[in-house]
């Protein structure tokens, strides 16, 4: 579906009174030749009556349709592949089909333009994402699993000495869903991450009992950038298990517009981060690896080193990374190992 589709389906819908003919005469993208980027006056969350919503960034457009019949919502993902100050050739990830888009400010609203229909986005929230449509593949579940060098069985959570908000922990991949081989808008991941919190106590505990949820990366409001945001802010929508050093996801792909994307060629990258501001000096017998080993603040792994890489290249989906490769510090807590995945139908 193009997104021109996409916008015929909005004007059909009665949820949406911003649609009307145009025949606007300003700039318009061919799908080749000299390409200059888009205003970032157009960059950012949009939204129409309803639940639906347009992202529009430098290289990607998502949008966002809540289907009222069956309640969920439906995603669509199209790159950018030509663009004006006020145009762009977009591409849609699952067809290929193109359409070309025209876009002008109208006070502090967008309007968008296709062949002859119009529609009129006030700026908008981010989307709930917590309710999908299924799945845009036919894989019903995915597991992932990261081994580390080395896990203990507890950690350090609302640390007196770290700052508030700052993330403390974070254990996760990045799957490039557009796959336009960029982290930008529109990519979605899946991780274990816990910030200090402004209300929590200090406390040891596992992993694992830290859960982990959803994340979709959605456009700045005109300007550069992402901002990323839980899909769920009162439940964790992924299950986590440690068994000594490998931490496994369980994924249901299919409560999830976005992660009923990927499938076993999807572009992706894993990425491990520790926050450890003042690390005690005292050693914990048994303990394999622990702060007083360390002298950095910061530690931070990923697979592989840059770019991305696919579970289907790889046999078996399964992944070996150097030891002691480290992007900064020196915890074995973040050293990966290796990478394993499966998907289910």
């Amino acid at each position: 579906m193009t997104l021109n589709s996409v916008m015929a389906v909005l004007c059909g819908t009665s949820l949406l009174t911003a649609c009307g003919g145009g025949s606007d005469s300003g700039d318009t993208g061919t799908g080749g030749g000299p390409s200059a980027p888009l205003s970032t006056a157009y960059y950012g969350m949009w939204q129409l009556d309803g639940d639906t919503y347009v992202g529009i960034s430098e290289r990607s457009i998502t949008t966002y349709v809540n289907d009222p019949t069956q309640g969920c919502m439906e995603v669509g993902l199209f790159n950018i592949l030509s663009s004006t100050a006020n145009s762009v050739v977009t591409e849609d990830v699952e067809t290929s089909e193109r359409s070309t888009s025209r876009f002008a400010m109208s006070g502090g609203n967008l309007r968008v333009t296709e062949d002859n229909v119009t529609l009129e986005f006030v700026p908008g929230d981010y989307p709930d994402l917590s309710n999908g449509c299924g799945s845009a593949s036919s894989v019903r579940s995915m597991t992932f699993s990261l081994a580390l060098d080395y896990l203990p069985p507890a950690v350090s959570i609302n640390r007196g000495v770290q700052l508030t908000g700052r993330v403390e922990y974070q254990y996760g991949v990045h799957f490039d869903i557009n796959r336009n081989n960029v982290a930008d808008a529109g990519d979605v991941l899946v991780q274990l991450q816990h910030f200090k919190s402004a209300s929590g106590s200090a406390e040891e505990t596992a992993l694992s009992n830290l859960g982990a949820n959803i994340w979709a990366v959605f456009p700045r409001k005109q300007a550069l950038g992402t901002t990323t945001t839980s899909s769920s802010n009162s439940a964790n929508m992924v299950q986590v298990q440690q068994n000594d050093s490998v931490l496994t996801f369980n994924v249901d792909v299919r409560t999830h517009p976005l992660v009923g994307f990927i499938d076993a060629q999807t572009p992706m990258f894993v990425y491990t981060y520790i926050n450890y501001p003042q690390p005690e000096a005292d050693v914990i017998a048994g303990w394999l690896d622990g702060p007083w080993n360390w002298s950095s603040e910061t530690h931070e792994d990923r697979y592989p080193d840059s770019g991305f890489t696919q579970p289907n290249l790889h046999a078996n989906m399964q992944m070996l990374d150097a030891p002691n490769d480290l992007i900064k510090g020196e915890a074995k807590w973040v050293d990966i190992n290796a990478v394993s995945f499966s998907f289910s139908q």
